[in-house]
């Protein structure tokens, strides 16, 4: 078992993975981003997430990427 996400922010966990998520929709929906790039980089940043922070996080990025529609 991959040991949980270290949380650097005060404000908590979720508080982090909601920045993490609304980063990433807001660079992928940039004109001109290279999407593949920034994709490739977030499935490296989370290969040390346990499974429960990745569940969470891909919910915060659906919720970020309905309401930027």
């Amino acid at each position: 078992m991959r040991k949980p996400l270290v949380n650097h922010c005060p404000q908590g966990l979720n508080h982090m993975l909601d920045k993490i998520a609304y980063d990433y929709v807001r660079a992928i929906r940039e004109p001109g981003a290279n999407t593949v790039k920034i994709k490739h980089e977030m499935a490296e940043q989370v290969k040390k997430y346990s499974e429960e922070d990745k569940i969470k996080l891909r919910e915060l990025i659906q919720k970020w990427q309905e309401s930027k529609k």
